[in-house]
Formats: C-alpha cells, sequence, structure tokens
C-alpha cells in the first residue's frame, strides 16, 4: 500500500523536475546567439585596429626615445595652438590632357630665393627642372548641370558613411615651434567675434540655367535646393539642424551653424558656418566656389594644368627641429617621410625634386621658390604635429581663399605681404589636391580624421603651384608617434600619398561626355 500511494507522487516530482530543467535549457539556447556577437564598439573599431596594427612588422623594435638636442642661441618663431594649416580652392570648368609618361629623375635642390629671414643668413640654389612644355589650352564645357561621380572616381572615398574613431579626451595641448608661421611681419590675429581679414573678390557660381538662389546674410550664401538641382543630388534632407543631399555616389552632411561638411565621410572645415533662412539651408557662396564645386567637379576646374613633377619639402631642419616627440624629432621624420615619398612618386612616373635631402634649414621663402622654378610641377609639405598627449590623427592644409579668415583661431596671418593672393590663384587645384591626399590616407588606413582645413602659411601663400601642407600625425601621441617612427608606416603612407597623386592628375581630365551628355 505504502509503495502505492508513494508512486503517483513520485511521478509528480519527477515530472515537474524535467519541465525546469527543460526551462532552462531554452532559456540558455536563446541567450546563446547574442552573447557570440561581439560588442557594437568591437564591431565598429575592428577595421581601426587591424588596418593600423597591421602596418607593424612582427621584428620591428620599439624606437628609442630622443635625447634634448642642445640649444641654440637663436630664437626660434614660436606659436600657440597645436596644429597648423592652410586651404582654399575655386571651381569652374576646364579639362586638361594627361601627362605623358615622364621620365623618372630625381632633383635635390637648394632655394633659389628667399624671403626675410631673421633666424638665418639666405641660401642660394640652382633648380633642375624639365623642359617647359606647351600647355594645351582647355575648352569650357556647356553650361549644363553637373554629375556628381567625379568624387568617388577621382579620390577613391567610400560613399559609406562610416564611424571614425575618435581621439581621448585627456590634457590640453602644449605649444610648439612654429616655423611655419609668415616670414615678414605679421598682423595679430583676430579674436573669434572680430574678422580682420581683408575683403576678397566675389567668386563666379559655377556655370548654370541660372537657377541659383541667392540669399544675403552679410555674405553671400547659397540655398541648398540649388545645390540639389545643379549637381543632380537625389535627395535633400533637413532635419532640425542637420543637412543630407545624397546621390547614388555621394553623401554630403552638413550641420546648420557650423563649420564642418562631411563629403563621403571625408571632414572639411568651411570658410563660414552653414546657415539657415526660413526654411531653407544655406551654404556660402564662397564654400560652393572655392571648395564643394572642385572637390565634386575636379575634371571642371579651369586653372588645371598638365604637371610631371612633385617638389617634397620635409619640414623643417637644421637649427630647427620642430617639435620633439616621444620618439624622436619633427625635422627628422619629415626628412624621412620625404625621402620615402620620393621613391613612392618616382616608381609611379613622376619626377620628383626636394627642397632638402637632408639636416639643412631652408628658409620659408626658399621652400616655395624652388616650386615657383619647377616647371609642370605640385608642391606638398610634409610635418608632422604636436599638442596635448591625447591628440591624434591626420590632417591637411591648403591655403584660404581671398576674403576669409583661417578655419583655426589663434594663429597670426599676413595680409600685407606680396605673397598674399600668389597662392590663390591655384585655390580649386590646391582643395583639390588635398582632398585626393587626405582622403586616400584617412580610407587606407582609418586614422583619425582630423580635417581638411586652411590657413595662410607662408610656403603657401607665396607658391604659385598647386600646393598643401600635410600633417602625418602626433609625435607627441606615444600611439601615433610610435608609428611615424616606423618606417613601415612611413612607407605605407608615402604609398597612399603616391597614389592620391596619380588619382589628382586623372581628375583633372576631362570627362567624355556621350550623346545623352551623361
Amino acid at each position: 500500500m505504502r509503495s502505492a500511494a508513494a508512486s503517483p507522487y513520485s511521478r509528480l516530482v519527477l515530472t515537474v523536475l524535467c519541465l525546469s530543467v527543460s526551462l532552462a535549457a531554452m532559456a540558455q539556447q536563446e541567450a546563446a546567439p547574442e552573447e557570440k556577437k561581439p560588442g557594437f564598439f568591437k564591431r565598429i573599431t575592428k577595421g581601426v585596429s587591424e588596418s593600423v596594427g597591421g602596418i607593424f612588422k612582427k621584428d620591428e623594435p620599439p624606437p628609442a626615445t630622443p635625447t634634448p638636442e642642445p640649444k641654440k642661441a637663436e630664437a626660434k618663431p614660436k606659436s600657440s595652438p597645436p596644429t597648423k594649416k592652410a586651404e582654399t580652392t575655386k571651381a569652374k570648368a576646364k579639362p586638361t590632357t594627361p601627362s605623358s609618361s615622364p621620365t623618372t629623375t630625381t632633383t635635390t635642390t637648394k632655394p633659389k630665393l628667399t624671403l626675410t629671414d631673421t633666424s638665418s643668413p639666405k641660401k642660394k640654389s640652382t633648380v633642375v627642372s624639365s623642359p617647359t612644355k606647351p600647355v594645351p589650352k582647355k575648352e569650357a564645357p556647356p553650361a549644363t548641370k553637373a554629375k556628381t561621380s567625379d568624387i568617388s572616381e577621382a579620390f577613391g572615398a567610400s560613399s559609406k558613411m562610416d564611424v571614425p574613431p575618435a581621439s581621448p579626451s585627456k590634457p590640453a595641448p602644449e605649444k610648439k615651434p612654429e616655423p611655419k608661421a609668415a616670414n615678414t611681419a605679421a598682423t595679430p590675429s583676430a579674436p573669434p567675434d572680430k574678422d580682420t581679414t581683408p575683403a576678397g573678390p566675389t567668386p563666379d557660381l559655377p556655370a548654370s540655367d541660372g537657377s541659383w538662389e541667392i540669399v544675403k546674410l552679410g555674405h553671400d550664401y547659397v540655398t541648398a535646393d540649388s545645390i540639389q538641382r545643379f549637381y543632380r543630388f537625389s535627395s535633400l534632407k533637413v532635419d532640425g539642424n542637420h543637412v543630407w543631399l545624397r546621390s547614388p555616389t555621394i553623401i554630403m552632411k552638413a550641420t546648420i551653424g557650423s563649420q564642418e561638411l562631411l563629403i563621403n565621410n571625408i571632414k572639411f572645415i568651411l570658410s563660414y558656418p552653414t546657415a539657415s533662412k526660413g526654411d531653407k539651408a544655406l551654404f556660402s557662396r564662397v564654400d560652393l566656389c572655392k571648395l564643394i564645386d572642385p572637390v565634386l567637379r575636379p575634371s571642371h576646374i579651369d586653372t588645371s594644368e598638365i604637371f610631371d613633377t612633385v617638389v617634397i619639402d620635409a619640414g623643417h631642419g637644421g637649427h630647427d627641429s620642430g617639435a620633439r616627440g616621444v620618439y624622436g624629432y619633427e625635422k627628422d621624420f619629415a626628412l624621412k617621410m620625404a625621402l620615402s615619398v620620393r621613391d613612392a612618386l618616382t616608381k609611379r612616373g613622376f619626377k620628383t625634386v626636394l627642397t632638402r635631402s637632408d639636416d639643412t634649414f631652408i628658409s620659408l621663402g626658399g621652400r616655395f621658390a624652388v616650386a615657383n622654378a619647377t616647371p609642370r610641377s605640385i608642391f606638398i609639405s610634409l610635418h608632422f604635429n604636436s599638442g596635448g598627449s591625447a591628440a591624434s590623427g591626420i590632417e591637411t592644409f591648403a591655403l584660404s581663399p581671398e576674403g576669409t579668415a583661417n578655419t583655426q583661431i589663434g594663429r597670426s596671418t599676413d595680409f600685407s605681404s606680396t605673397n598674399y593672393r600668389t597662392g590663390n590663384k591655384r585655390d580649386s587645384e590646391n582643395i583639390a589636391l588635398a582632398t585626393a591626399v587626405h582622403a586616400m590616407v584617412v580610407h587606407r588606413f582609418k586614422l583619425v580624421d582630423r580635417g581638411i582645413k586652411r590657413a595662410r602659411w607662408s610656403v603657401l601663400t607665396g607658391c604659385s603651384r598647386p600646393s598643401i601642407l600635410f600633417e602625418g600625425g602626433f609625435v607627441t601621441n606615444s600611439q601615433d608617434c610610435r608609428l611615424i617612427a616606423s618606417p613601415t608606416y612611413r612607407d605605407a603612407i608615402a604609398t597612399a600619398i603616391g597614389d592620391a597623386v596619380v588619382n589628382y592628375r586623372k581628375a583633372l581630365q576631362p570627362r567624355v561626355v556621350g550623346p545623352s551628355g551623361r
């Protein structure tokens, strides 16, 4: 009787236990797939660590800490902020034809002429250059609406809006010697609420059927609707302060009240903030003509000329050591980078000229004098940045357009210099070259994008050739400087710059237009 009575009870207990085990197993099974997924931030940063970390060779030893150099009696020019600057451009339309494959020659020259420089006596130099060939004239294209496919094809920038890695926030940046400031007596920079920039000429709008809508807000502004129609963006969206213009190959994003503009996720710093009036988003006329148009349509730049030579300027040198980094001095890294860039460009069929090939001081005027005396050339000045230990990333400068302020506050500018407008003759080519180099390096290595900026560095203001100043990272950041001190990293960046120059030259070539105009 006892065993008969216990039997149903035992069966009930067993059933309950089985049910509990089954429910627990089901719960674990449902949770398992989510546990196997990588975290959100891990998915975002995975490509970054693989791209940058993969540059190093496994057997490459860590760089050594630099020993301080003895101080010189000569005074060095100083400046405050941690970064450098430059940028600008212009737009219109003019085809260029590709140059014939040049013979490869590498030349090192000293400056032919110099600006007044109190820190060092003038130097003389001879420049070896290739014979000048006649530059074919370009025919202006008909005034038709623009296509926005140029940038993705020419500069190799992805249209996908990836999330760039953010640099950590740490102490405020330190000050560093800044030899790129103007040589002549500089006008003090204006405070943020004042603009002492001399007024520049009103730039011509891209040729159209007269559909540009101009709005006066102190400066001339153009409506985003006009930009959408002219460049055939498939959509325009204004959501609060955010503005998006989209096409199958281009995504352009701006924020009303901000000078930051993203084109295919590459950061540009505008001359004036994006504005609004009523329900209209507005972009300044200067930014449309000097940045947006030459970046979207490089083949329509009417001032472009065929080039086959690249003048490579290694920043600083001699008694001017530049920034002192964690693993070395800026002047040494700049020279090593210049030699790597020379090799990369030579392999791609370009002739090259170095402003210095050893640890020699060259005046600022002497640097751009080499470029000005070299026919059929472009000019790339190579530097590395300094700042607080947290500051990192890549930035590229082109000359500020006439009538606009530098895109960074706190720098001295020289509006009285006779060189003030020399570089502005190449505004459109300057910004196109800056875009090609900056986009290639940032996208290839997923480095922190500090933007394409504008400033009036002396090496840019006096240069009559297309010119940029490239900052390859922060020597004061331990991670950046470890990369900068690595020959593998420098060679990889040099390869990217070489590819970018090839893309830039191709981008200036006119498009073949079919019967339909597309």
